[in-house]
Order: structure tokens, then C-alpha cells, then sequence
């Protein structure tokens, strides 16, 4: 069994529309998508923040590199402990999905105010729910 850090990154980006006519763009690894479940990593962990004002509840051209950085910020405490599989923006929230094995990279995010939850998934539903692969 492949090893989910070992796994060769496939991202793509997926977009629909909810009920009321609004944007959703999920971007995930497709990568991660094609060969899971994985050992160890059995932690969904999803990190979410608040847009603040947008006309489609997408992110506004002045945030996007601010949420690059906070994502890259992420993607550094996670380092070894966790790996992120799928963002998701929709209705003024950008989440960030990681699979990992700890959570204590992720309590400075809460710690800063942002939401972050995690509950055990070791069949990675949540992540092939996003993908459009369960089933």
C-alpha cells in the first residue's frame, strides 16, 4: 500500500452551483482521490475562514494571495503529520481538508480564530464525497 505522503499530487478543480445559484470550486487531489484509504492517516481534518464581503461568495481578487499564504501556512505545520487533499469554497468560506495523523499542528489555527474540526474518517468518505468518487 502506497503511503498517502508518498502519493504523486493530481490536483483538479471541480465546480458546480448550490441551490440558489452561487459558485462552489472545490480543488482536490486527485492523486490522494485514486489510491486511498490509507494507514495512519485517518484524521479528516477541515480548517475554514471566513471570506468576509463577496457578491458570489467566492474570494475577492485582494484576498486570493492572503489566502495563498494562510494555505502555504497550513501545508508547513502539517509537515509530516498531515497532508491537504481538497479545498473548498463556497457561500463566503474557504475550508482546507487535510488527512493526518496528529492534530496538534492544526490548534494555532483555532487558537487564531478559525474553525477547525476533525473526526476520524479511515475509509476517507469525506474526501471521495468532494471528489464525486463514493459510492
Amino acid at each position: 500500500m502506497t503511503g498517502l505522503m508518498e502519493v504523486a499530487a493530481d490536483w483538479v478543480t471541480l465546480r458546480a452551483d448550490t441551490p440558489e445559484g452561487n459558485p462552489v470550486e472545490v480543488l482536490v487531489d486527485r492523486g490522494v482521490v485514486q489510491q486511498v484509504p490509507y494507514d495512519v492517516f485517518t484524521l479528516q481534518v477541515a480548517i475554514a475562514v471566513p471570506l468576509g464581503e463577496t457578491r458570489d461568495g467566492l474570494p475577492a481578487e485582494t484576498d486570493v494571495e492572503n489566502l495563498r499564504t494562510l494555505e502555504q501556512g497550513m501545508v508547513d505545520m502539517a509537515s509530516g503529520e498531515g497532508r491537504l487533499v481538497a479545498r473548498m469554497t463556497l457561500e463566503g468560506v474557504r475550508e482546507w481538508v487535510f488527512y493526518a495523523r496528529t492534530t496538534e499542528w492544526c490548534r494555532p489555527f483555532a487558537d487564531a480564530g478559525l474553525s477547525v474540526k476533525w473526526a476520524e474518517d479511515p475509509e476517507f468518505m469525506g474526501l471521495l464525497e468532494l471528489a464525486g468518487a463514493a459510492g
